[in-house]
């Protein structure tokens, strides 16, 4: 029978789902925001003044004149009418005021043929978004205009003090320009690891980065996958002598964390580098050794814990059957144990595909370096203005694609291996 819901109990629903809600927000607004990062020209996490640059930055056009990011935006009609009035004799006040009041409509009407020349390619040049060609076609029509002796002097003055502006150098350059915000070149930099701003010429090996990453991770994820499922199945169904005693001692090892040992570890790798460069400095392999003996003591712990829920029984009716012990364990036992596996798959890949501190000390070349040692150099000016945050935005979203496809493959598997070995039965 259905028990009513009561008043307190609706408000309560209520209040989780506001809760659930605003979590949800939480979560998803930074990763939005990253995704929409990877998507900016420009680079810096923040804008001038250090406004924070909005999620969505579309293309504009834009005054260079103007120091705000946000006020300098131009609409193209507004922008328009107030060329083709300034070449039309309307002077700079005119054009404002009228302007603020709202009336302001671009015209064509034009006695002079290269007044109206010069007018036609404006609008191309502005509706075409500032293409090269079209920008140089302007000019010219610009100079034709500005030379014809039937034109104005003062028409002119008004229309450079309106639109142009001197460089460092003293010579005259446009005002108003096209501002390409939104862009896929981030994404493109990614896979080629060449054209990263403010370094045209350097090569940035992201996607080989990429693959190291996934190289060691999964490396370390299905070696330790192998270890701990024989050792966890050891110390949980064998007997044999020192079995407490090693149990205790891998659990005190977990207590010390890895960067403790980081000194050793480098001398270690910095040794076996003498006897085989394979398994020293600066090598892949010297790296997934390392990160082997990091998390296999607590794996071990956690899967002998499930393999303790599996009841004995299973194994003694299919040996009793003629099967061997390995044969048991391969055919009875581990598909059972699955979930937790799974869970130690995940974990073991995720922390080491995210780990920056060793593999920093101990890789020491581009070529070998992991996404995160590597995109490290795209944030080290963080809060900069030439911090290079659209290139590490993009880099992170796509880095994170493995992760996100390994978690949803195994989700089922990861929720039940967190919850099947809590009880014993």
């Amino acid at each position: 029978m259905l028990k009513k819901k009561t008043v307190g109990s609706v408000i309560g629903e209520i209040c989780q789902h506001i809760v659930l809600i605003f979590i949800a927000f939480i979560v998803l607004v930074p990763i939005i925001e990253v995704v929409f990062a990877g998507l900016r020209k420009n680079q810096a996490v923040y804008g001038p003044h250090f406004g924070l640059i909005p999620i969505i930055d579309t293309n504009t056009w834009t005054d260079t004149k103007e120091s705000d990011r946000r006020a300098n935006i131009v609409k193209k009609n507004v922008l328009i009418a107030r060329f083709t009035n300034a070449v039309d004799g309307m002077s700079k006040l005119e054009i404002m005021d009228r302007e603020v009041t709202g009336k302001l409509k671009a015209t064509l009407k034009s006695d002079n043929d290269k007044a109206q020349e010069l007018k036609n390619t404006f609008i191309k040049m502005v509706k075409g978004n500032g293409k090269n060609e079209l920008v140089d076609r302007f000019k010219v029509a610009f100079d034709t205009w500005k030379f014809d002796p039937a034109t104005n002097s003062e028409v002119v003055d008004t229309v450079e003090n309106m639109f142009f502006s001197e460089d460092e150098k003293g010579e005259m350059e446009m005002r108003f320009v096209y501002d390409v915000r939104f862009t896929f070149d981030n994404y493109k930099v990614f896979f080629t690891g060449i054209g990263v701003p403010d370094s045209p010429t350097a090569k940035f090996p992201m996607l080989k980065w990429f693959l190291n990453s996934i190289i060691v991770s999964l490396s370390v994820a299905i070696i330790q996958l192998v270890i701990v499922a024989l050792a966890g199945y050891a110390f949980s169904r064998f007997n044999f002598k020192g079995k407490k005693i090693g149990l205790m001692t891998i659990l005190t090892i977990q207590v010390f964390p890895g960067t403790m040992a980081m000194v050793a570890l480098y001398l270690l790798l910095l040794y076996l580098g003498k006897i085989h460069p394979i398994f020293g400095l600066n090598s892949l392999v010297g790296l997934v050794l390392i990160y082997l003996g990091g998390g296999i003591p607590f794996n071990i712990w956690m899967v002998k814990g499930y393999f303790d829920s599996v009841p004995k029984a299973l194994e003694e009716s299919a040996m009793i059957d003629g099967a061997t012990p390995w044969q048991a364990f391969t055919t009875i036992i581990l598909p059972l144990v699955r979930p937790i596996l799974a869970v130690v798959t995940i974990l073991q890949f995720v922390g080491q595909y995210n780990e920056y501190v060793l593999a920093s000390v101990m890789l020491t070349s581009q070529e070998n370096y992991t996404l995160a040692v590597g995109l490290q150099a795209f944030v080290a000016g963080q809060g900069a203005m030439n911090t290079r945050f659209g290139i590490f935005s993009a880099a992170a979203f796509i880095g994170s694609l493995p992760i996100v496809v390994l978690w949803l493959s195994l989700q089922n598997q990861i929720i039940s291996g967190l919850t099947g070995g809590s009880v014993k039965g």
